[in-house]
């Protein structure tokens, strides 16, 4: 038999392969609206700090001169703002510890992967679990998390359905298989506030608890949904449309709410999201194949109405994939999915 009839029989093998064999996910057609397009301001230099000893510390929370964040090895960590590059360990987590914020000396909560979410005491370095899954769904991503003045803690579930590892068939699949939820520290209760969205992942809460923003990754927007008040359980747009696949979000010492676009939005996911035959292809090939998020970064600043007040771009950054942002008087510290260290940079005055 020739080369060019092997050749050709292979390829016939892979294009039945491609169309019969069976994908791990299910699509469904997406068709998200894209805001106008306006001019970005330069984003200011990064300085990355504590490179070193911190990899992929996704989230971060600042008490002080202290700051917190988790190791992609499981551990939660402690710095000093004005230090060297040398940690103090809390505890050891036996999944990867993402969304955390940290209260006083004493208490930590903290979003762990394959774990739920944590409560940690930080004068013992002990934690305990206190949520893993709600009435009959167990918890595959828990992601990002807010506590409010009250103490009640708010987090989302990314994906009910897919775990870290497989995160991109949640993507590709396009069903709102996230949800947010609060956990009542006075009853010890769990409970869904809002379901079928698409990748949940940041949280902001109201100081006055009246109500909570929820950033959807996949469905390129943030939710507002109101707990108090004549609109109490009604959930509105806050902003949607938008050019990237929101990540982060916190509320700034202005008020602001800053939102950090983790990959852009480009013309290649807005010709295979509406067309779900183009992902279930996609999902028969090696993981290698699949679409990745480009190193840019992109920062936003809204205000309560979800105005865009500061739109901050790179296109070629040093220090990229920022999955958190936390805004300390005139400073931006900025935790990282993947990368080493922890950004830091001076807002423009």
């Amino acid at each position: 038999m020739s080369v060019k009839k092997i050749i050709l029989g292979l390829l016939a093998l892979f294009v039945l392969y491609l169309l019969f064999f069976p994908s791990s996910i299910d699509p469904v057609a997406l068709n998200w609206p894209t805001m106008a397009a306006h001019e970005s301001e330069p984003l200011p230099e990064i300085e990355i700090r504590f490179a070193s000893t911190c990899q992929s510390c996704e989230d971060i929370s600042i008490v002080g001169d202290q700051l917190y964040t988790g190791h992609a090895d499981g551990r939660l960590l402690r710095f000093p703002l004005a230090g060297n590059d040398q940690p103090t360990d809390i505890v050891q987590f036996k999944g990867r510890p993402l969304g955390l914020e940290v209260l006083g000396d004493s208490l930590a909560w903290v979003c762990v992967e394959q774990e739920g979410l944590a409560r940690v005491d930080l004068r013992a370095n002990t934690y305990e679990i206190v949520a893993n899954s709600h009435n009959d769904t167990t918890f595959q991503l828990i992601d990002y998390l807010d506590v409010a003045p009250s103490g009640n803690v708010y987090y989302t579930d990314a994906s009910d359905k897919f775990g870290d590892i497989d995160l991109q068939y949640d993507v590709l699949e396009g069903r709102p298989n996230g949800a947010l939820y609060r956990y009542n520290v006075a009853t010890a209760t769990n409970e869904r506030l809002l379901d079928h969205l698409y990748f949940a992942n940041g949280v902001v809460v109201d100081s006055a608890e009246n109500y909570v923003l929820v950033a959807e990754t996949s469905g390129f927007r943030i939710q507002k949904l109101w707990l108090k008040g004549p609109k109490a359980g009604s959930v509105e747009i806050f902003i949607e449309g938008l050019p990237g696949w929101p990540d982060g979000i916190s509320r700034g010492p202005d008020g602001h709410v800053y939102v950090t676009l983790i990959s852009p939005r480009t013309s290649l996911h807005d010709f295979i999201l509406p067309r779900p035959w183009t992902r279930r292809l996609v999902t028969k090939l090696p993981k290698f194949f699949f679409p990745k998020p480009i190193k840019t970064n992109r920062l936003l600043v809204l205000d309560n109405n979800g105005q865009i007040l500061h739109d901050w771009a790179d296109d070629d950054p040093e220090f990229s994939s920022i999955s958190s942002l936390e805004r300390i008087g005139n400073v931006l510290y900025l935790g990282t999915l993947d990368e080493v260290g922890v950004g830091k940079l001076n807002l423009p005055k």
